[in-house]
């Protein structure tokens, strides 16, 4: 494999690696806030980037066209992550900032997916990442679309 990846079991530990850090990340978030909107909204990222890693370590064929079913499923961009500045976690943030943060970083893990499915000369590794890049991708249109009837009415 190219790339830096030996294996696809390295393809897939990467992976893990990716979603542990995101679902530390949102339930670190969590923890902290006392913001009674944030502290179910950040429990609730961080048990979706759970599932992922749940997902990536029962891989099989099944999972995979699961993946490739993912792949056909579009998702609509509001644009709304890529028209903000980059915002800071701290536990005080605003929840409009809140959901910002989220956005990007769905956004962050969505074209780093993508990227990987683009280089990977593997045809399941590519499908996988696909896959990877739309559940982030429909995260990030969930996240968007909150915060567009909250913000942008």
């Amino acid at each position: 494999m190219k790339n830096g990846f030996k294996t696809f079991a390295e393809v897939i530990g990467f992976a893990v690696m990716r979603e542990e850090e995101s679902h530390e990340f949102y339930k670190n978030l969590a923890e902290k806030t006392t913001d009674p909107f944030l502290k179910p909204l950040f429990m609730e990222f961080a048990k979706e980037e759970f599932q992922h890693k749940k997902m990536l370590l029962t891989i099989d064929a099944d999972a995979l066209e699961k993946m490739f079913e993912k792949i056909v499923e579009k998702q609509e961009d509001l644009k709304i992550a890529k028209k903000h500045e980059n915002v800071e976690p701290n536990p005080d943030m605003a929840f409009g900032d809140a959901l910002i943060l989220a956005m990007k970083r769905e956004d962050k893990a969505f074209e780093l997916y993508s990227l990987l499915a683009e280089i990977s000369e593997d045809v399941d590794l590519s499908i996988l990442f696909l896959g990877l890049a739309r559940e982030e991708e429909k995260h990030r249109l969930k996240i968007e679309q909150t915060y567009k009837a909250l913000f942008e009415q």
